[in-house]
Order: structure tokens, then sequence, then C-alpha cells
């Protein structure tokens, strides 16, 4: 089964739209949402419920509608988040803008290509779907780790004091400060069924490498009704996950010599 490029080329409006919300609707120029949804979906040749319904989809990671939270992320959205997930508002309106000037959409510029090339065209098989870290089941999978931790477990060792790592990108969620010299890291992993598969950064699978037994894989499964927690410890030993190359979108703006050139002569 393929998606097609209109399809793709959608995902990445629809995240748009839940990333940037008002501000995305606004600069985008129509008048409400719905004019909105219905001009990209005429313009793609996709229901404009389908390009709402793709925006609740991504909504979770962000908090500006419920959307779609007990819905797990497939892997084409992963895909799209890995690619744009960090760009700013400019930087992605202005792919949004060139997606909807290309006149024709069966033939694609080298940029669009380059958007539609992260996805892969055809479905090997059925991928169960996975989550993102940043989506609500994430957040609420490292609460449950937080109340389980703090209830006195012995699986992982209390230690002197409990960090917060989640904000410095350091290839774990939490730290455990054993003593001066020693330091468990901890990474939270959560999915709402009682198994599903994971995604591991390449940050993390380097930490994890390491830090070998000093870092600790927490699983939290079945999140929405009877959470179950499965301790990893030393992940790198213990797990053999199929490496992943992901293309990341930059965008950057490029200014000619010929334009410098000018520039110079009108300021001299």
């Amino acid at each position: 089964m393929k998606m097609n490029n209109n399809n793709i080329l959608g995902l990445y409006i629809a995240f748009y739209l839940a990333k940037f919300n008002k501000k995305a609707y606004s600069n985008l120029g129509f008048k409400t949402q719905k004019e909105t949804h219905e001009v990209i979906g005429s313009f793609l040749g996709i229901k404009s419920s389908t390009i709402q319904n793709w925006r609740d989809e991504f909504d979770p990671l962000f908090g500006h509608r419920t959307g779609w939270h007990q819905r797990s992320l497939s892997i084409s959205r992963v895909r799209i988040i890995e690619a744009i997930g960090n760009l700013d508002e400019p930087s992605l309106r202005s792919i949004v803008q060139d997606i909807l000037n290309n006149n024709n959409t069966s033939e694609l510029t080298e940029d669009l290509e380059q958007l539609v090339s992260v996805i892969p065209r055809e479905k090997k098989k059925k991928q169960k779907a996975i989550f993102s870290p940043r989506t609500i089941t994430g957040r609420k999978a490292e609460e449950i780790f937080i109340e389980w931790f703090k209830s006195g477990q012995e699986e992982i060792s209390q230690g002197k004091d409990f960090v917060d790592m989640r904000d410095y990108g350091c290839g774990y969620d939490f730290q455990i400060v054993v003593s001066d010299k020693q330091v468990y890291a901890i990474e939270i992993k959560g999915f709402l069924e009682d198994e599903g598969g994971i995604l591991i950064t390449g940050k993390e699978w380097e930490t994890a490498e390491i830090m070998k037994t000093d870092y600790y894989l927490v699983l939290v499964s079945n999140i929405d009704n009877d959470p179950v927690i499965t301790v990893v410890n030393n992940p790198y030993e213990k797990l053999s996950p199929k490496r992943n190359l992901q293309t990341i979108i930059q965008v950057n703006w490029t200014v000619s010599s010929n334009e410098i050139r000018e520039l110079k002569n009108n300021l001299s």
C-alpha cells in the first residue's frame, strides 16, 4: 500500500497547524479553521475532515486541544515529527507555503521531493503504532514512574538525590545521584497497551553504551488501566534495536554573491 505525495505533504501541513495553532491559521491568511482545512484539502485532493483529523493526531504533543490523546502515533507521524519537530514557526510556515504554492502536485520541486522522501513510499508490512516521548502517553509514563520510584521500590537504588533531566537533552529523563562517584541514568518509555515497540534516539543509545550498568531503561505499559513497570538495567547489552537512518529537514536562507555585491555598492 502506497502513501501518495499529497498525503505526505498534507501531514506536514497538519503538523504545522497543530504545533502553532492560532498563529498558524492566522499566518496562512484564511478566515476560519474550517476554510483553511477546505482550501488545503481541495488543493491536495484530500477531504477537509482528513486534514483536521491529521491535525488532531498531532495535537497531544502541544496541548492546544485534547486531540486523539488515547491514540499512539504511527511510524509515518513519528517520521514527520523527527524531520521537522524542531523548526520554528517562520521556517515551518515557509515549507507549508512552498507546498501550497506548488502549481503541479504531480511534479514536485526538489525541496518537496526531499519532504516526501522522509516517509517510505511503500509499507512492507503492517506496523504496530508506536509513541513519541513528547506525547501525553510519554508524560503520563514519566509521572507513573516518579510515583513508583518514590514509593520505595527496590529495583533501582534511591540514592542521595533524584534529579529531573528531561529538559537537558542528555540521553535520559532522570538522574539518581548514588554517591559523588556514581550516578544512575533513567530513561522512561511508555505505551498504552500491554506491549509495543519503542523509539530510542541516537543520544539515548550512545549514553546507554557509555554508562552500561549505570543506565536503566524503564518500560511503563498498559498506562491507562493497570500500569506495569519493567526495569531493564544495561539495555545496551540486553537489547538489539534496529538502526533507522532518518532525514532531518533543516531550513537555511541563502543570499547570492550578486545581491551582497549590490548591497555593498549601495552602502558605499
